[in-house]
């Protein structure tokens, strides 16, 4: 399980760390400085083989002390290092201020006023923003959204913590008009210790491939910290989940529709059910018999519920050219109702509704009724359980696959 924290729960587990007196604040920020070193080298290891020309864009609080930590790592690896800072030296946290004095014992540190968009972008091999991190809550606006703005058009960047101007929490864009990094310009985002909710929520989680969590000291504090107050999210979901956007519709992640058995025997369909609406699929409906609606109502939240008697009503189903996943097999049976129903999820003939066979009695074949179109037209289509075993048994409906 993947553990997603706040800026406020972050910032409560380092204040736990430095409290035990096992480390001091200057320290995390020299580990946090030293584990975005690292992930570069280990995202673009051709820049350890020569020297590069790095600039690092530093903000008015310990973000920024995390980019003067960075820009000192680089230097002392025989990198060109450029600095510029939104802000003022004097203003700093203390601990910012003191990576910021030893900054300047090796370079210099420009004011925001002077970078230049032309330089900005072609004269780096990379871009540290180390503008605004987890803390950020309020939009941005003026001189800051210009200084972002910069930032969000260039490439490769690297962001420490949060692309500056988003929110670390709810993953929004703190400006008037939400600004989005470019086609390429995808961002190479450093999280610390965890990742944050942000990163997977609203404009921010279109950047979630890009997120690299580094440890810097504080998983024991993170665990003493979770057993009093941090709720725990299943992370599992960032990894599996389709990434649903902020301007996407339900649609646009597919209609998948299971087919039900009778009552009794439809805990196998609301398996599937919920298993396709965990990896993402935007909308979840469930067929099945009227005479098992209420227990699988009673069962199920999120997913809806039709009534499908037999093929018949499996075709009308089917007309919704939405609907573009089926799923059909799991406690279905294996009784003339459910042979229809695979003949009419294969778009083949018709199995009529015939009498359970008795004694050495055989089942009318599938071809014995009229033709029912378009039942696999654009479908993915899954068989399982009880449909392989009526496909076993009916030779048609074996041809019937596409």
């Amino acid at each position: 399980m993947t553990e997603l924290l706040t800026a406020a729960q972050m910032r409560a587990i380092e204040q736990a760390a430095i409290e035990s007196g096992e480390v001091t604040g200057l320290e995390l920020m020299e580990r946090a400085g030293r584990g975005v070193v690292e992930a570069i080298l280990e995202e673009w290891p051709e820049m350890a083989l020569t020297t590069q020309k790095a600039v690092v864009l530093c903000g008015p609080g310990n973000n920024g002390g995390d980019g003067f930590v960075v820009a000192r790592l680089l230097k002392e690896r025989g990198w060109e290092v450029e600095v510029f800072l939104y802000g003022e030296v004097e203003k700093l946290p203390p601990d910012a201020k003191v990576n910021c004095e030893r900054w300047l014992e090796m370079g210099a540190v420009f004011s925001y006023d002077t970078l230049d968009r032309d330089h900005l972008l072609d004269d780096f091999n990379i871009r540290i923003d180390a503008i605004f991190g987890t803390g950020l809550s309020r939009p941005l606006e003026g001189e800051a959204l210009d200084f972002c703005n910069l930032v969000h058009r260039s490439a490769p960047t690297v962001c420490i913590d949060v692309p500056s101007g988003f929110c670390s929490d709810s993953g929004r864009a703190l400006v008037p008009s939400p600004f989005l990094w470019g086609p390429g310009t995808d961002p190479l985002i450093v999280s610390f210790e965890t990742a944050k909710t942000g990163h997977f929520l609203a404009q921010c989680s279109e950047m979630v491939e890009g997120v690299v969590v580094c440890e810097i000291g504080l998983e024991e504090y993170c665990i003493q910290l979770n057993n009093k107050e941090v709720v725990k999210m299943v992370g599992e979901f960032v990894s599996t989940c389709q990434k649903h956007f902020i301007t996407d519709n339900k649609y646009d992640h597919g209609h998948t529709l299971i087919l039900s058995g009778p009552a009794g025997r439809t805990g196998a369909a609301r398996l599937a059910a919920r298993g396709a609406l965990r990896i993402g699929a935007g909308l979840v409906s469930l067929a099945c018999p009227q005479e098992a609606m209420a227990e699988n109502a009673a069962q199920l939240t999120a997913i809806m519920l039709s009534s499908v008697e037999d093929a018949e009503a499996l075709h009308a189903v089917l007309q919704d050219e939405r609907i573009n996943a089926l799923c059909i097999g799991p406690a279905l049976g294996l009784d003339a109702r459910a042979v229809g129903l695979v003949a009419a999820a294969l778009g083949a003939e018709e199995h009529r509704a015939a009498p359970e066979p008795r004694g050495g009695e055989k089942r009318p074949p599938v071809g014995a009724g009229r033709a029912l179109p378009g039942g696999t037209a654009g479908r993915k289509i899954v068989l399982d359980a009880d449909a392989l075993s009526i496909l076993s048994k009916e030779p048609i409906l074996f041809e019937a696959l596409h």
